[in-house]
């Protein structure tokens, strides 16, 4: 259970969290997901899909939340935990991320031997390929930046922060990994977006931090947003070098288990 500060409720500051039932929490998530996929939808049959890449976060998700996060006196930041950055977490942030990135498509092209990527899905990333200094910064702007910062705050600025309520922490970050997994609507996915959920709710957790998740977050996808931009299409359902090699994949677990540690407190000094 997340800890609760003693003392007299009465004058505690109020939230959304202390205010509004856990249950309309999560339904009010489950609705802001859905209005961001429909929205996207939307866009893609209007043909402007790379403006429905932000449009949907933006409409479906950010908005909202600020909407009714600004309601309460504590606001919009200090609700969902959105701090600035401090040098050495940041820096613990980065490296462990980079060596999560490696892990994340480790178990991504390996998940392909159960589970073929079909030929949609290939043809899908190949539509997404952008062409064009405006298509790469409207997709770069979509997919690095808005997107993580929307889908870190409805999964671990409510979604686990409500989890977290009822449940023990752990259980509450492997259930939040769990649907940010299954949100993403693609099997050969799953297991690596699960993964990817995992670390991002346990750095949520242990640094009180939600800009450090929006961080981890956005590099993930920028390294997916650059193998897109400067890969042939040949290469897009390609194995990509450093995954191949068992010593890169070795030291990236070596380096995030050690990092995991000095990030634990990293948030909390």
């Amino acid at each position: 259970m997340e800890e609760r500060p003693e003392g007299n409720h009465e004058f505690e500051t109020p939230t959304i969290f202390s205010v509004l039932n856990n249950y309309y929490l999560l339904f009010f998530s489950a609705t802001c997901v859905l209005a961001s996929v429909f929205t996207q939808q939307f866009f893609y049959l209007i043909d402007q899909f790379r403006l429905g890449i932000s449009a949907g976060p933006i409409i479906g998700i950010i908005l909202p939340v600020y909407l009714i996060t600004r309601r309460f006196p504590s606001g919009f930041k200090s609700q969902l935990r959105i701090k600035p950055l401090r040098p050495v977490p940041t820096a613990c942030v980065i490296v462990a991320t980079l060596a999560v990135v490696v892990l994340v498509d480790f178990i991504y092209f390996h998940s392909q031997r159960f589970m073929p990527v079909p030929t949609d899905y290939i043809e899908g990333l190949k539509e997404l390929k952008p062409t064009g200094w405006l298509a790469v910064a409207v997709t770069f702007a979509g997919l690095c930046i808005v997107v993580p910062i929307a889908e870190e705050i409805i999964f671990r600025g409510v979604v686990q922060r409500v989890f977290c309520r009822n449940m023990h922490p752990v259980f509450a970050v492997v259930l939040a990994g769990i649907l940010f997994g299954v949100v993403h609507l693609t099997p050969q996915l799953l297991p690596s977006m699960i993964f990817f959920g995992i670390y991002v709710g346990y750095l949520y957790f242990a640094t009180a931090n939600l800009t450090y998740t929006m961080l981890a977050h956005g590099l993930l996808n920028t390294t997916a947003f650059v193998q897109l931009v400067f890969s042939t299409e040949e290469q897009l359902s390609a194995m990509p070098m450093y995954v191949r090699n068992p010593m890169v994949v070795g030291a990236s677990f070596v380096v995030l288990a050690l990092l995991v540690v000095r990030i634990r407190k990293g948030g909390l000094e």
